[in-house]
């Protein structure tokens, strides 16, 4: 007999711990961070002028997740992810066909004890997906040594109309659809819309 509650209490102890490592996996829970401190802009014209590099690319590998600490022990990070560049609008034409790092504005960080993960966004940015095509407005951090997607939300776009988060996101804003269409608007743009 006190074998048999030995073993359902041990069986029930795997099942729980089971579990927990399964729920931890599969549970994400987004957060977005004010995007307050970022630039933002009202055209085009602005949004072109406040990039070092804006480029047609695709997505072509998993990002890398990136933590650094931050004050308060709460992380801070980004991840990386590598582009292939199909053509640029604005910079340097030898990154034409080339495949670069990027920063995106975005990380994920485990919720301790919980099950699960939080993923925190900078103000309204989604997560590039790979297969998509993207016009990115990108920005260079000489102390990064590389680019990273210049104020968040209002440096990246769906040209293809396949991420379905992006498109979400944009319907709930006024100021960035108004940014979107002046954006899609242009020549340089224009042609490269699915």
């Amino acid at each position: 007999m006190k074998k048999r509650v030995t073993l359902c209490i041990f069986l029930m102890l795997v099942l729980a711990i089971s579990i927990y490592f399964v729920a931890d996996q599969y549970i994400v829970e987004t957060k977005n961070l004010d995007g307050g401190m970022m630039t933002s802009y009202e055209n085009y014209e602005e949004r072109l002028n406040g990039s070092d590099l804006v480029v047609i690319a695709k997505l072509v590998n998993e990002p890398l997740n990136v933590l650094t600490p931050y004050g308060g022990g709460f992380p801070d990070g980004h991840h990386v992810s590598k582009i292939k560049i199909s053509n640029v609008i604005k910079g340097n034409n030898e990154h034409d066909q080339m495949i670069i790092d990027v920063r995106e504005p975005y990380y994920t960080m485990e919720k301790g004890i919980l099950p699960g993960k939080y993923e925190v966004f900078y103000g309204d940015y989604t997560k590039m997906e790979q297969g998509n095509t993207y016009l990115l407005f990108l920005g260079w951090t000489e102390e990064w040594g590389q680019y990273g997607i210049a104020s968040a939300h209002e440096g990246k776009f769906n040209l293809d109309g396949e991420d379905q988060v992006e498109q979400k996101m944009i319907q709930g804003n006024e100021k960035l659809q108004r940014l979107r269409n002046d954006i899609f608007n242009q020549q340089e743009v224009s042609e490269f819309i699915e």
